[in-house]
């Protein structure tokens, strides 16, 4: 029920005073200024007047002034919200990296809620929920047609707290109920490091709070194996804390060396972020991997090394999310994020990049630009962080991307394992192959012999594997099960067996960049 109208208008008309006032107060030269927007603001009031009194049916006042604020934000770029509590207390997540919950990462299939792995040392993980688990029931309530964020909000919770699920698991006839004590679930930024030919990966996920102490940790495990070189793979990795980007540049740049500095409409507020050289890591050629969803803090890193010459950067040209964001608290819950300045790397490129309604990227004079590095190597500008050493990755076939979006391969990884017995020697062979086909056609997915061409038969393979291994050991083992015919990393493996210190991989990568372009070229000839 609205509140009576007697109330709601004098309430209007002492914000748009209020704001007026605020706007008059500045001086003179602004009052015509001032005065055009106590007119809109009164223009506003009598619109939302005339809604509560006349449409056709009733409207909430808190809907309709909430439907307001999201018209204006929408009119800002991409990156402003106005956050309500729930959003707000997931962008905290994300950024400090720890939760109540049960430590599970979650999609929809079939309908249900499913766990897609547990995460290490977790209440989930210690109880023995497993990667396939249909989550069919939370506190008796059946979680049919549930989209993730339901399920989500009925898991998470004040830790120490207890929470009733049931679970539908492949294979066997009856559901299985379980009682769990929320904890504290890390999130970690790290999901997985190895060593290759004596050459240290790890696998970036975010920049949270403790993002620096979990790299150092695996940095100095590389160090003590003599590694010659590492790489971090910035791969789909969004960004994150501002700061946490800072701490992981100093890990890699000599004290006092510019990271990245920010300018915005208000001078004052520009600032310049510079290194401390806590702890350096410098004797060993660093390459960083990144596509087109490394974002953020991502372009800070990888941006601050390359204009330092201290990495070689290996993919695509990163997303372009540019821009700061500065979270402003409104009312008790809410909070607005809101763009206030943009990034820009020592050598003065722009990382933000704008996109246009069908979301691709748009192309500025600037993207034609040259910049440079430290050592006078040409970066270039036009937002994102473009490669020293471009690798593109093969595009999905039709075939691929329908199973991918349908994720078949995971739901035939959770039903295979749950019949047969499965370990880490596991291989596709001709049998695993037509048990796929044949749960294909279970699933009716839409199929013809003619679709298993051998370039889809060799991404089946990966993807049945990758998915065996996800369900055996988590998202560690889908990591397991991929990299060795990872392109990019095989490629820079290669590289490492070619070259000893980092300015041999600059010579290396720009005549790997030379013979590509000359292949091109021939390709486009003929």
């Amino acid at each position: 029920m609205r509140p009576k109208m007697k109330y709601i208008i004098p309430l209007i008309f002492v914000i748009v005073i209020a704001t007026g006032s605020y706007f008059l107060w500045a001086g003179d030269e602004k009052q015509e200024t001032g005065a055009q927007q106590y007119e809109d603001l009164d223009r506003f009031r009598e619109v939302m007047v005339k809604i509560l009194d006349h449409y056709v049916e009733e409207k909430d006042f808190s809907e309709l002034i909430d439907a307001a604020i999201d018209g204006m934000v929408s009119d800002l770029d991409m990156h402003s919200l106005y956050m309500d509590k729930k959003q707000y207390e997931n962008l905290m997540i994300d950024t400090e990296g720890e939760f109540g919950g049960l430590g599970i990462q979650l999609s929809v299939r079939d309908n249900f809620p499913t766990v897609l792995a547990p995460i290490d040392d977790t209440p989930a993980s210690r109880l023995g929920i497993q990667s396939g688990d249909m989550i069919i029931e939370i506190e008796g309530e059946s979680t049919r047609g549930w989209n993730s964020d339901q399920a989500v909000d009925k898991l998470r919770g004040k830790p120490g707290t207890q929470v009733n699920i049931t679970i539908g698991r492949e294979g066997l006839d009856e559901p299985i109920p379980f009682t769990i004590t929320r904890e504290i679930i890390k999130v970690p930024s790290v999901t997985y490091s190895t060593t290759m030919e004596n050459v240290g990966y790890v696998r970036l996920a975010r920049f949270a709070k403790k993002t620096v102490a979990e790299l150092s940790e695996v940095l100095r495990g590389f160090e003590a194996q003599g590694v010659k070189g590492v790489i971090i793979d910035l791969r789909g990795n969004p960004g994150g804390l501002l700061t946490s980007a800072f701490e992981v540049s100093d890990l890699f740049l000599d004290k006092d060396k510019l990271i990245v500095y920010t300018e915005g409409r208000t001078p004052a507020n520009n600032q310049k972020f510079y290194s401390s050289a806590r702890a350096i890591h410098g004797n060993y050629p660093v390459v960083i991997l990144q596509d087109g969803a490394s974002a953020s803090a991502s372009e800070i890193l990888a941006g601050a090394l390359q204009d330092w010459d201290r990495a070689l950067i290996v993919g695509q040209t990163s997303f372009g999310k540019g821009s700061v964001q500065t979270v402003f608290r409104i009312g008790k819950d809410d909070a607005l994020k809101l763009t206030t300045q943009k990034y820009f790397t020592p050598s003065k490129r722009c990382i933000h990049r704008d996109y246009d309604e069908s979301g691709e990227p748009i192309v500025t004079e600037d993207s034609k630009k040259e910049y440079f590095t430290a050592s006078g190597r040409v970066v270039y500008g036009g937002g994102g962080i473009t490669p020293d050493w471009k690798i593109e990755l093969p595009e999905f076939t039709e075939f691929q991307r329908n199973l991918e979006i349908r994720g078949l391969f995971f739901a035939f990884a959770v039903n295979y394992t749950a019949y047969h017995k499965v370990g880490d020697g596991f291989d596709v062979n001709g049998a695993v192959m037509n048990e796929f086909k044949k749960f294909l056609t279970e699933k009716e997915f839409k199929y013809t012999e003619a679709d298993f061409t051998p370039e889809n038969v060799t991404y089946v393979d990966r993807a049945i594997r990758r998915e065996v291994f996800r369900k055996l050991h988590g998202t560690k083992g889908a990591y397991v099960a991929t990299l060795a015919e990872d392109e990019q990393i095989v490629k820079v493996l290669e590289m490492f067996r070619n070259v000893k210190t980092l300015d041999e991989a600059f010579k290396y990568a720009a005549k790997q960049t030379e013979l590509a372009k000359t292949e091109t070229a021939k390709t486009e000839t003929k």
